[in-house]
Order: C-alpha cells, then sequence, then structure tokens
C-alpha cells in the first residue's frame, strides 16, 4: 500500500488552488465535477492533495491536519514570509530531532511543516 493524497474541503476551489500553487509550489493535476462537486488534484512531487468544493458542505470550520516533511524548516520559512504567509505556531523543536512549524490555510486547515533531524523519519 501506498500513501495517494489528503482531502480537504474548501470553500472557493479557485482561491485554494491559487494559495496552494502559490505558496507551497503545488500543480493541478487534474479538474473535475462528479456529484455537484467541484474537485481539482493538486501534486507536489509524490505529495497530492485533493481540493473539494460542495454547495452542501458549507465548510464551518475545518479539523483538517496536513504535515510534510522538508530539508530545512527555517528556509521554508524564509520563503513563506516573502509570499506574505507568517507561521500560525512555531517553529519548535520537538525534542525527538525534529522541527515543526505551522501554518494557517485559506480554510483554516493546519499545515505543519516538519524538518527530521534524526534517522526516525517524520
Amino acid at each position: 500500500m501506498k500513501w495517494h493524497h489528503a482531502g480537504i474541503l474548501v470553500r472557493n476551489l479557485n482561491d485554494s488552488i491559487q494559495f496552494y500553487k502559490q505558496m507551497f509550489r503545488f500543480s493541478c493535476e487534474q479538474y473535475i465535477t462528479f456529484q455537484d462537486e467541484k474537485i481539482a488534484f493538486l501534486q507536489n512531487g509524490d505529495v497530492r492533495i485533493e481540493l473539494i468544493e460542495s454547495e452542501e458542505n458549507l465548510v464551518p470550520f475545518n479539523s483538517t491536519h496536513i504535515a510534510w516533511q522538508v530539508e530545512d524548516v527555517d528556509d521554508w520559512i524564509r520563503k513563506l514570509m516573502g509570499k506574505g504567509l507568517y507561521p500560525s505556531e512555531g517553529p519548535y523543536n520537538v525534542g525527538n530531532g525534529w522541527v515543526t512549524v505551522f501554518y494557517e490555510g485559506p480554510d483554516h486547515e493546519i499545515i505543519e511543516l516538519i524538518q527530521s533531524n534524526n534517522s526516525m523519519t517524520a
């Protein structure tokens, strides 16, 4: 078994697509409509996310939490600040060799970036 994607409910598909393209260098892999939902699959290397806009689901709050392992958290913080995105929490040294920082996406989804400084992967 291998990872395929994480799904995120969004209020405005186009705004969310632009956010993930601009901030995290995702590209749009495919766009479909399925059962009255507008769906976009975005990809960056081996990472794929599914953004879902549905008129039935107005996303009053979002408990989605996605995490990506990065080589250098400080470098990502600088890059994202240059694009106007600031951490909502952190960075934190977790104590197990990880450094982590949190951001908030356009629909309040939590985006975590993890740098692993030991042989155990995030």
